[in-house]
Parts: structure tokens; sequence; C-alpha cells
């Protein structure tokens, strides 16, 4: 007859789990620090790579950041044939990775313009970058040109954009009314 021997159990050790239950925590936190410091700096140096690569247009070149040392918006309609044509946005905002001095963010048809330093910065200048940068592109030829209601008989290059104009690009026939001013967002 073959006698069973019993096998003696390991007490648990709670104190030992806890341990191995506090490393576990904090390898996973070290972890997760690691690779939120991996993406932030991924994220930092991915920009700078991206607006280096980024045409300078007109003098305008594509940064990370939007300057503040000189800053002014203005409004732009656009209207072909008679009817509004939707100013896009994001004009000057490639992949929100790198931004030009002149820039729309949404489609209200607010321009910002946002240099180092101060500046005549021009319709031109804008319409190239809108040609450059933008999905909808704008229509050919030259358009009239209306600053708060006024026409104006410069060229796109020598017409300077100033804080607050509200500016009227007419492709074609002319609207009914031609805006003469915007009112802008308080802060703007």
């Amino acid at each position: 007859m073959v006698k069973k021997t019993k096998k003696k159990e390991k007490p648990i050790n709670f104190e030992k789990e806890r341990r191995d239950d506090k490393n576990a925590i904090i390898s996973i936190i070290v972890i997760a620090i690691v690779v939120a410091t991996f993406v932030l700096v991924f994220h930092v140096f991915g920009t700078t790579t991206n607006s280096s690569q980024a045409a300078v247009i007109d003098g305008i070149p594509c940064d990370t950041i939007d300057h503040n040392n000189f800053h002014i918006n203005a409004h732009l309609d656009v209207f072909v044939d008679g009817k509004p044509y939707v100013v896009p946005a994001k004009i000057g905002i490639i992949n929100d990775t790198c931004i030009y001095w002149i820039h729309t963010r949404d489609d209200t048809g607010i321009i910002h313009i946002g240099a180092p330093n101060d500046g005549n910065f021009t319709l031109s200048q804008l319409f190239d970058i809108w040609e450059s940068t933008g999905s909808d592109l704008l229509p050919r030829g030259d358009p009239e040109i209306y600053i708060n209601g006024q026409q104006i008989t410069s060229s796109l290059n020598a017409t300077v954009i100033k804080s607050h104009d509200e500016i009227t690009a007419v492709y074609g026939v002319r609207p009914s009314i031609i805006p003469m001013s915007y009112h802008f967002p308080p802060g703007l």
C-alpha cells in the first residue's frame, strides 16, 4: 500500500504580494511617463520639421506658432457673379503643424495677421497663400476690390490690409450691396 503524503502548502505572504502589486503599478506609471514624453518630443520636433519644409510664399514663412508681436484682423467677403463665396477655414494653416503669418481659422472670412514684427501685408499675399494652401480655390481673373464699401483701383500687390478693414472681392457680376463694415467679435 502506497502512502499518500500530503504536500505542505506555503503560507500566503500578503506583504510580498502587496510589494509586487506596488512595483507593478510603479512600472506602469514609469512606462506611461516615458511614452508620454516620447509623444510630446516627437510632436514638437515633427512640427518643426514640417514647418521648415513648407514653402515661403511672398516672403512669408510658415511657422510653428502664431506670432503676437504684430497682430491685426480684417474681414474678407468674396462674391462670384453676385453670390457670396465662402472664404474657407484654415487658409495658411497646413495640417495644424505650421501657420503662415496671414491666415484664416474658420469660414467667417476673418483674416488673422500675426507676425514677429510690424509690416505691410497685402491682398496679393493673402490670395497667394490661399492659392497655395486652401482647399477651395479662388475664382480665376482679377476681382474688383472694395475696402470699407469704397472701390479701389490699386493692384492686389499694392492693397495693404489694415486693422478691421472690411474687404470685398467681386468676381463677375457685382452684388446689389457691397459690405461697408464687419462687426468683429470681442477681443478681435
